[in-house]
């Protein structure tokens, strides 16, 4: 199953450390959210929601794992 944010970064061809750059995370968090381990805390997903333009809403999250990363 395709998370938003995995959707998101094969269309616009961003690997994991480019989006953990945009967002001032790590590579290795942005992994785990990409692929669905967890989830971001409210800060990291507005961030994120910020960073895509939109393209990655905060509401995206909702049905995500229940894990929550920094």
């Amino acid at each position: 199953m395709s998370t938003p944010l995995q959707s998101y970064m094969e269309r616009e061809r961003v690997s994991d450390a480019e989006f953990a750059a945009m967002i001032g995370k790590d590579r290795t968090l942005v992994n785990r959210l990409r692929r669905g381990v967890v989830k971001p805390t409210l800060e990291v997903a507005a961030e994120i929601e910020a960073k895509t333009g939109g393209g990655v809403p905060m509401q995206s999250w909702l049905s995500q794992p229940q894990s929550t990363a920094a």
